[in-house]
Order: C-alpha cells, then sequence, then structure tokens
C-alpha cells in the first residue's frame, strides 16, 4: 500500500510541476509575446499640451538592431539647466503616458530624453521581448545620449516608474557618469513580480512558477536574463531616490517596496520616501489617483458589455484631473535629482 502511495504522490507532483511549467510558459508568452501600444482611445499628452514645452522627434538603435524612437523635451519655462534627465516608461504604454512628469523634469531645468521601448508604441519591435529589455533599452538610450549634440557631455540623472524603476535600478550598475536616479514604484525582478501577480502570497505555487518563469527568461536573453533590482542597488554608489506606494497592488508592495525600503533605508548613498496612502502612481495626488482607478474600472465593466462606447466613455474623462501631480513627492524627487546633478 506504501508503494503505492508514494508513486501516487510522485505523479502528484510531476504533474504539479507540469502544470506550473506549463502556466508559466502561457503567461510568459502572454505578457511579453506581444506589442504594447497603448488604448487607442485614451487621450496621451503631447508637448503642445504643456505651455512652454518643446520636443524634438530622435530615434537609435536598441541591443537588438531594432529603432527606438522618442523625444528630446525641453522647456522655455525653466529658470536652470540642471543637465540631462532619460526618462524610463512603465508597462502597457509608451512614454507619452508620462507627458505630465516629463513636463514637471523639463521645467525642472532638465533636458529629457524620453523614448518609446522595444515593442511598445513609437518604437520597432514585433513584441516587448521581456521586462529584462528595459535595462537594455535605457542603456542604449545612455549611448545615445553621449553621442548626441545636445545631450553630451552635461550632467545625467535616471527617472522611471514601475517597470521603468526596474530598468533604472538594474541599469545603474554599467550606466557609466549617471550622477543620480529616481526610481518610482519598481519590483525587484522580472519572475518575482510576475509569480507574485499570479499567486500573491501562496508560496507553494509562488516559488516553482518562480523557476520555470525565470527559464523562460533565459531561453530568450541568456545572461542578461534574471535581472535584480535589489542586488543592483547594492553596486551602485550614485545618489538614489526610492519611493513606494504601500498599497500597490500592480507592484505589491510585499514583495518588492517592502523588501527594497528595508534594505535601503539608512544607506548613505539612498533616500526612500514610503507614501501610505499611495498605490502604485504614487506622483500623483490621492484625489488623481483614485479618479484614475474607480474611472477605468467603471469604464472597463461598461465597455465589456457595450463595445463600441469605448470612443465615447473615454472620451469623457477628466484627463488633467487623472494626471494631477502630487507637488509633495514629485518635488522632492525633483530637489533629490537637480541635488544629484550638481554634485
Amino acid at each position: 500500500m506504501w508503494v503505492w502511495i508514494g508513486v501516487g504522490a510522485a505523479a502528484a507532483v510531476v504533474l504539479f510541476l507540469a502544470a506550473m511549467a506549463g502556466l508559466s510558459a502561457f503567461v510568459f508568452h502572454k505578457f511579453f509575446g506581444r506589442r504594447y501600444d497603448g488604448n487607442p482611445h485614451v487621450r496621451y499628452f503631447s508637448a503642445e499640451d504643456f505651455e512652454g514645452l518643446e520636443a524634438q522627434h530622435v530615434s537609435f538603435l536598441s541591443d537588438g538592431g531594432q529603432r527606438l524612437h522618442g523625444y528630446i523635451y525641453s522647456s522655455r519655462l525653466a529658470e536652470k539647466d540642471c543637465g540631462v534627465a532619460v526618462f524610463s516608461h512603465g508597462f502597457g504604454a509608451g512614454h507619452r503616458a508620462y507627458t505630465t512628469e516629463i513636463d514637471a523634469l523639463a521645467r525642472a531645468g532638465f533636458t529629457v530624453l524620453a523614448y518609446d521601448g522595444t515593442g511598445c508604441v513609437e518604437s520597432e519591435g514585433k513584441c516587448l521581448r521581456g521586462f529584462d529589455q528595459g535595462p537594455a533599452d535605457l542603456l542604449s538610450a545612455l549611448r545615445f545620449a553621449a553621442s548626441n549634440e545636445r545631450l553630451r557631455g552635461r550632467p545625467t540623472v535616471l527617472f522611471g516608474h514601475s517597470w521603468g524603476a526596474f530598468s533604472v535600478l538594474t541599469a545603474l550598475p554599467l550606466a557609466e557618469g549617471v550622477k543620480g536616479a529616481a526610481a518610482l514604484c519598481g519590483f525587484v525582478s522580472s519572475a518575482g513580480v510576475v509569480s507574485q501577480t499570479v499567486f500573491g502570497r501562496v508560496w507553494p505555487c509562488r516559488a516553482p512558477f518562480f523557476a520555470f518563469f525565470r527559464l523562460w527568461e533565459f531561453l530568450r536573453f541568456g545572461r542578461r536574463a534574471g535581472r535584480n533590482a535589489k542586488r543592483a542597488l547594492q553596486k551602485a554608489h550614485c545618489p538614489v531616490f526610492l519611493c513606494y506606494g504601500a498599497r500597490d497592488a500592480v507592484v505589491p508592495f510585499f514583495g518588492n517596496g517592502k523588501k527594497m525600503l528595508r534594505a535601503f533605508t539608512g544607506q548613505a548613498n539612498v533616500r526612500t520616501l514610503l507614501c501610505e496612502n499611495k498605490g502604485h502612481n504614487v506622483y500623483l495626488t490621492e484625489d488623481a489617483e483614485r479618479y484614475m482607478n474607480e474611472t477605468f474600472a467603471s469604464i472597463g465593466a461598461q465597455v465589456k458589455k457595450d463595445p463600441p462606447r469605448a470612443a465615447e466613455l473615454y472620451g469623457a474623462v477628466d484627463y488633467r484631473r487623472m494626471t494631477a501631480e502630487d507637488g509633495a513627492v514629485m518635488g522632492a524627487a525633483l530637489s533629490f535629482l537637480q541635488n544629484s546633478a550638481a554634485l
């Protein structure tokens, strides 16, 4: 009897691991095997929506030969020249989802290089490839900045949110000459954040899924797979501003922000900020974040029942209210970057 129990248990383990392998492959290709061009019904601001903001189109090649498109932004309202800020956007849409933040950086005195990552919006690429593509794109942007006549030779800082923050942190050990960085709500690792999103705190399922997900990453990126923001920041020597929202469910706080803040609060070159009442978009006011979450959730439910109404519903959104910045959070990040650039 015990033999059959052992055989049954072994078979159950094998089936469980096979299920985790299949699920991880499905999720990997579901997440990263397609382009991300934003929501066609959402209004994404451009330079023309902001007083004094100017944009010059640029493009450069990333590591796989795909051409990335972006803009050099500057503001006529800036009162001083603080140098260059390279902006790395989050998952789901390109850099224009952050034009309000780009305008704030430009007003603060930075010439901003912002671009769409591989497989996103204006840039080339059949698919996004994976979160580990982000730091590769960012390092390509820095090489472009070092050769561009408007950007080269000037103090350079980095700014990123979510996937962009992960890209900023993991690129730092390889980013020569960067004076400082601001990383808002970045995750520790690609496999980590995806496994947390799928299984939450259920560790017995999360662990094997994580291992198989890392395997798919390795098959795609080779030695560049499995980048880790925590390990990267331990190797960084420039000033870094870390900010997280305690209510973040997009990049689960328990597995990312909590760990990063615990590891780096008090470290000499790192300044940390925890926003107790914020979720994932810490740079927004509490009203803006709440309005965004409630509005998009409501529209999503209505569009599911009545798809032809999508344009009408998204067209009625108050996008200025939805993108209202938290002056304290953005002010702290901008001041930190200004001081870092001046060092």
